[in-house]
């Protein structure tokens, strides 16, 4: 296998710059030749960044970055790491100095303490690896290699810790048009604001134009004169740059090619791919063009997409950034894209980066007559709605179907991979469940899955697991619904797409009520508008459009079940509707009472009364209790005994379903399959020691499901019904398994093995969930429960031998393939 591995990655032959090279000799030169001329500093005049607006750091923060390198700080950084990751040149990966901590950590914070003082270290630590990766299969041009970094182990925690550093504080410095790498802003942030964007500007029937722009190589190009510079606009310190300089600048590389290590030369620009590092100065460079971009928008010659609507004045969206990828709203007018054109020239200048303007598109939005003549003028692709970005639909209509093909599509790259090997339906299960399960997840994180789309991805999930991808038909012994449920409740834990769905969207409803400042927040209450004391947003009952809110917003009433309040000031809480006091809300619990208060939507504050330093609550009802009603209202205001208003402190939303009261996808998703409550031995089932394919054979003989002669006869099979073990009894899955004189010989050797006297019941199900023993020793414990389940992996083997190959074991032989298997079993233990 490992050799099949070495040859599938073997370079025969490689192109580089248009000439197809082949000789040994010859690709080596020529791929350092390449990377030489990539990473080299080529010189020249570059305009100053010193007229850009930039955001900075306060003296506090920029000290924080130069504070003394802690213990507990690098320690949190080595276990933070991924230890398993291939090693730099060194040789040694994170998991040998995680092991070996407390006997490294003396010299580690040694190393740390020099590099405190010095700002420097020995180059030697600093040598890296390039190892090429190909970026799609079956390629040959070194262009479609990404050059991945494998840097030294010691400098590697060195810039994790740097990069901790730098990632607390690197969002006061990046603008809200940039969504990568800064802690609370995500990926799928910048898709939504594309879309409600562009969902406003189709609204607006106005024309105009998006560039989805491509830079070529960028981590390579960066010039480190022009990323230090920016460093220094924004306020960070001069031994934190300093840091910085010595980090990209004393960088030795060799590419490690076939095997063996060629060439080693030393760079003068770009930054590494697989640096800790570099994610966050990229953005810090790239917010250059951010920079150039809003001083456009601000002096008119760009005009962004307007997202507006009932909320007020509208954002604009000017441009969006995640790393590299990059959009660009403006007007379809050839001033706009001559000013675009000189933004982008001016930036690469700036920066050395490159923009790739044959690879970049321009799509119109809209009726936008002289199209291709903008196109022409930009020099780069014409592109068409719905497009894509960051690997999800731009512009695509509410539920069209057709933007899920491509999801379909790696079910089924997948499929073919697996289908060329015989797996039980143990490994399918692993796969279906780490694989099939996760590959729509990206999707159904923004976008609603339609009920078409989801029954025909859950249906290849179920194919495959039950058939294997065979080309006919294989039953489907246990219903789906059930297969779907939890281990716990019978099932065997797949998800049900739809309902992973609205768990996922879950979130956005969550993630509204609690952030304050995030550009996607901003853009959707300027379109809704917000409701409920602001937790969520107005609804909408204009049309779909693009735009991806008013579908997520559908899930506010379903999520809102899930929610309570602890409040603060009550100035954003509903006194009766909302839940505060208790576990439901006072008009579920007082209806006669909330039936006869004068203010039905009353926030929380306007109900107290404040009295010096004290207060009381002051419920208004429309006319006075009766007497007959007073034990109501001493329970209600025993309720509400306990609970004061905290002046200056803002309420906040609470998530019931988990015991921190913070959402998670998997409590919503948990909370929307409830507990059935069924009785089911699935610890003994799901034994670890057991392999997966003798699981889920039980789990199937457990709900008796397993291919017996009755269960063929139900499906219209007409065969014999007798045991082929005993040949005297009906076949049943509980004969076979259970009461069958081949399976009693099993059973009285089990129990003689643990010493037990045991009556066995009637069925399988209630066999298993009676299989207690007290025993002392957990691996005796572990042999127990594993016992019941080697017997019907054995007891199935030879009555499937008996049928498909008609030989049969005798009884001996039966009794030592059982123990042989038990056996091996119980040294893995």
């Amino acid at each position: 296998m490992a050799n099949a591995r070495r040859r599938k990655n073997f370079l025969s032959s490689i192109t580089v710059d248009g000439r197809k090279l082949t000789e040994e000799s010859e690709i080596k030169e020529g791929v350092v030749n390449a990377f030489q001329n990539i990473l080299a500093e080529k010189g020249g005049w570059r305009p100053s960044i010193l007229g850009l607006p930039f955001s900075s750091l306060d003296s506090v923060q920029a000290g924080l970055l130069e504070d003394v390198f802690s213990v507990e700080e690098v320690q949190a950084a080595v276990f933070g790491l991924n230890g398993d990751k291939a090693p730099g040149p060194d040789g040694f990966t994170l998991a040998f100095w995680q092991f070996c901590w407390d006997i490294v950590k003396h010299e580690v914070m040694g190393f740390f303490a020099e590099f405190h003082s010095s700002g420097r270290f020995e180059r030697s630590l600093n040598s890296t690896f390039i190892v090429l990766i190909p970026k799609k299969g079956g390629t040959d041009d070194l262009k479609d290699f990404r050059p991945i970094s494998l840097v030294g182990s010691l400098y590697k925690i060195l810039a994790k810790v740097l990069a901790n550093r730098l990632k607390r504080v690197v969002g006061n410095v990046i603008s809200n048009s940039q969504h990568a790498f800064v802690e609370g802003r995500q990926i799928l942030d910048a898709v939504l604001i594309a879309n409600e964007a562009l969902d406003s500007r189709l609204k607006s029937a106005k024309g105009g134009i998006i560039c989805k722009m491509d830079i070529e190589k960028a981590y390579d190009h960066v010039n480190w004169d022009f990323l230090l510079a920016i460093l220094d606009k924004m306020g960070f310190g001069t031994r934190w740059v300093n840091w910085m300089r010595w980090c990209i600048s004393s960088i030795r590389f060799s590419i490690l090619l076939n095997g063996s290590l060629v060439g080693f030369f030393q760079s003068s620009r770009g930054l590494r791919q697989g640096d800790p590092l570099s994610p966050f100065l990229f953005i810090l460079a790239m917010e250059a063009l951010s920079s150039i971009l809003k001083r456009a928008l601000q002096g008119g010659f760009l005009e962004g997409f307007m997202a507006g609507g009932r909320g007020g004045e509208g954002v604009v969206v000017s441009h969006l950034l995640f790393a590299d990828d990059t959009l660009v709203f403006c007007d379809a007018s050839k001033e706009h894209v001559e000013v675009l054109s000189w933004a982008f020239m001016w930036f690469e200048a700036m920066s050395g980066l490159k923009i790739n303007l044959h690879k970049s598109e321009l799509i119109p939005v809209g009726v936008v007559p002289n199209f291709e003549d903008l196109a022409r003028a930009l020099g780069c692709k014409v592109g068409s709605l719905p497009s894509c970005y960051l690997g999800l639909p731009l512009g695509a209509a509410f539920k069209l179907s057709r933007v899920w093909d491509v999801v379909e599509e790696r079910f089924q790259k997948r499929l073919a991979l697996w289908k060329r090997q015989y797996l039980s339906k143990g490994g399918r299960l692993t796969l279906v469940k780490s694989t099939l399960s996760s590959l729509p997840i990206y999707f159904m994180s923004l976008f609603i899955i339609p009920r078409k789309v989801s029954l025909r991805l859950e249906k290849i999930q179920r194919d495959f697991l039950w058939g294997g991808g065979a080309s006919q038909s294989k039953p489907h012994l246990v219903n789906w619904s059930i297969v779907c449920m939890e281990k716990k409740d019978g099932g065997l834990g797949i998800r049900n797409l739809s309902k992973l769905n609205k768990a996922l969207l879950g979130k956005w409803c969550w993630r509204f009520a609690s952030e304050q400042d995030s550009l996607w927040k901003q853009v959707i209450v300027r379109k809704f508008g917000e409701e409920d004391g602001g937790w969520c947003s107005g609804d909408s009952r204009e049309s779909h459009g693009v735009g991806l809110w008013k579908a997520i917003r559908k899930g506010w009433m379903e999520f809102s079940k899930r929610v309570a309040f602890k409040v603060g000031d009550g100035s954003r809480v509903r006194f009766w509707k909302d839940r505060w006091c208790g576990e439901d809300s006072l008009d579920e619990a007082f209806p006669r009472l909330y039936y006869l208060a004068s203010s039905k939507d009353a926030w929380v504050a306007q109900l107290w009364d404040q009295f010096k330093s004290l207060g009381y609550w002051n419920p208004v009802f429309t006319r006075l209790n009766n007497d007959w009603e007073m034990e109501e209202v001493e329970t209600f205001f025993n309720r509400l005994h306990g609970h004061v208003l905290r002046r200056g402190i803002e309420d906040v939303m609470s998530w019931r379903a988990s015991k921190k009261d913070l959402f998670t996808v998997k409590s919503f998703f948990s909370s929307l399959t409830p507990c059935i409550g069924r009785e089911f031995p699935s610890n003994l089932v799901w034994n670890p020691w057991v392999p997966k394919k003798v699981s889920f054979f039980a789990w199937e003989a457990i709900w008796g499901r397993i291919l017996t002669m009755d269960q063929l006869k139900r499906r219209g099979w007409v065969l014999p019904s007798r045991c082929y073990l005993c040949k005297a009894d009906e076949e049943s899955a509980n004969h076979v398994l259970i009461h069958c004189p081949k399976a009693a010989m099993i059973w009285h050797l089990i129990f003689a093995l643990f010493g037990v006297h045991w009556v066995l019941p009637n069925s399988i199900k209630e066999t298993i969930l009676g299989w207690n023993g007290t025993f002392v020793g957990k691996k005796r414990k572990k042999a127990w429960n594993a016992a019941p389940l080697c017997l019907f992996w054995t007891l199935w083997n030879e009555r499937n031998r008996r049928i498909f190959e008609d030989t049969e074991l005798a009884n001996q032989a039966i009794l030592r393939s059982f123990l042989y298997m038990f056996l091996d079993w119980v040294r893995s233990m």
